[in-house]
């Protein structure tokens, strides 16, 4: 299966312009601009079935269209690397390796919405990231092979603070403001950055481009197991072998923990895995037969989300894993929404209460209530963030709450009740 955006498994790419352009880089772009008008890339797009890789997995080309129909001169794409979701690496390895891949999908998603201007928007603690990219940008803005056809393609940096991620808090930070996520109506593409019409697509997302618009759409479906294309997956730290890999959408989860993350690095046994990241629901081994696509896993309780996959193994204590994600998404609430803020904070009170030895079925049975009083309300979709994953949880891992309950926890030590959560972090 030809790699259509990591050339290498193992030996990182030269990430130079002249590198690039020794491999076919921009072709897709020039080919776009002299062949391709806009509504015709967003038919490619489409026929390509691309979804958003930033965790929605919205189809792009009906973001592409809505976008492409906002009238005036002056619109803006987003390209965004803020990339705040724990354990998620690809885009900062993308904008640091393969920034022009990035760059010349950017200007492929412009041409296709007719957009003006291209902010990459970036997050500040990925270092190296940030730099590649802005040295990539000065190279083919300095090189006459690149033509921007008039296209201004800035960079800015984002705050590492996890409700950036979300789109229209994003906005706020590019213009200055405190990251606050805006109400909708009026949505991005409406009335975006500085009001005016505003497309955001993620990093991974746009770098599907060039390969689509070259090879065109049946070349990408036929890379996935079911027609479904690609997608970068992040292997965390536990796997022998960690790290980004380009996985086809469709392939059985076990074929992706056993074969291309080796398994457990400790050798021990992997009881659960969340497949998208915090917010995703857990999966028992019974479901690891199934296809890695968003569609199965939404209809099993979990989610691909930015594909980020976290497994679990028997030496894990659960409930405190679970204390450690629900500390985290009330740690991340901008606490804006009061029932966002109450239901953050008391999804984290209880697991605390559980984990400190004072937890109880009746104090449990509390968070079905808590979730169907938040139902519907909120600002962002973070309000529904907990969910998933708290939910799943508490019917995988129903033994492992009674042992804390019971203060018998043999992982977090038999009659030891005052076990505290870790932290996730986003690195």
């Amino acid at each position: 299966m030809p790699n259509i955006l990591i050339e290498s498994e193992n030996i990182l790419p030269d990430p130079s312009l002249s590198a690039y352009l020794r491999v076919g880089g921009y072709q897709a772009w020039t080919y776009a601009r002299a062949n391709m008008p806009a509504r015709q890339a967003i038919v490619a797009i489409e026929k390509a079935g691309l979804t958003g890789k930033g965790g929605a997995g919205f189809p792009t080309h009906k973001k592409m269209r809505l976008m492409l129909a906002q009238p005036g001169e002056k619109k803006f794409l987003i390209v965004n690397g803020s990339e705040h979701e724990p354990g998620s690496l690809k885009d900062r390895f993308l904008l640091e390796h393969y920034p022009h891949k990035v760059l010349e999908g950017a200007l492929l998603a412009a041409h296709a919405v007719e957009a003006s201007d291209v902010v990459l928007a970036i997050n500040e603690a990925s270092i190296a990231a940030v730099s590649g990219f802005r040295r990539a940008l000065i190279e083919a803005q300095d090189d006459p092979a690149v033509d921007f056809a008039g296209i201004a393609v800035t960079v800015q940096t984002v705050p590492d603070i996890y409700i950036v991620g979300e789109e229209s808090a994003l906005l706020e930070v590019l213009e200055g403001k405190k990251p606050l996520p805006r109400r909708k109506p009026p949505f991005p593409i409406e009335r975006g950055l500085h009001e005016l019409p505003t497309l955001i697509q993620n990093v991974e997302t746009v770098v599907h481009l060039p390969f689509i618009l070259t090879a065109g759409a049946q070349a990408y479906r036929a890379l996935g197991v079911d027609g479904n294309g690609v997608t970068l997956c992040t292997l965390g730290a536990e796997f022998v072998r960690s790290g980004i890999f380009e996985i086809p959408l469709g392939t059985p989860i076990s074929e992706i923990l056993y074969d291309w993350g080796g398994g457990l690095r400790d050798g021990s046994q992997i009881k659960a895995i969340q497949p998208g990241g915090p917010s995703a629901g857990f999966l028992p081994p019974a479901s690891f037969d199934l296809p890695l696509d968003a569609q199965t896993l939404a209809a099993h309780g979990s989610a691909l989300g930015c594909a980020v996959i976290r497994a679990y193994s028997d030496k894990d204590c659960m409930v405190r894993e679970i204390g450690e994600i629900m500390h985290f998404f009330a740690h991340g609430c901008c606490g804006q929404c009061p029932r966002c803020r109450m239901e953050t904070n008391m999804f984290d009170t209880i697991l605390r209460q559980t984990l400190s030895g004072k937890g109880s079925w009746k104090l449990l049975d509390q968070v079905d209530k808590l979730i169907e009083l938040a139902k519907g309300a909120g600002i962002c979709t973070l309000i529904n963030m907990p969910v998933a994953p708290l939910k799943s949880g508490l019917a995988i891992f129903r033994d492992e709450f009674q042992a804390h309950i019971d203060h018998a926890c043999p992982r977090c030590g038999v009659g030891s009740p005052s076990v505290e959560p870790a932290r996730l972090s986003v690195a």
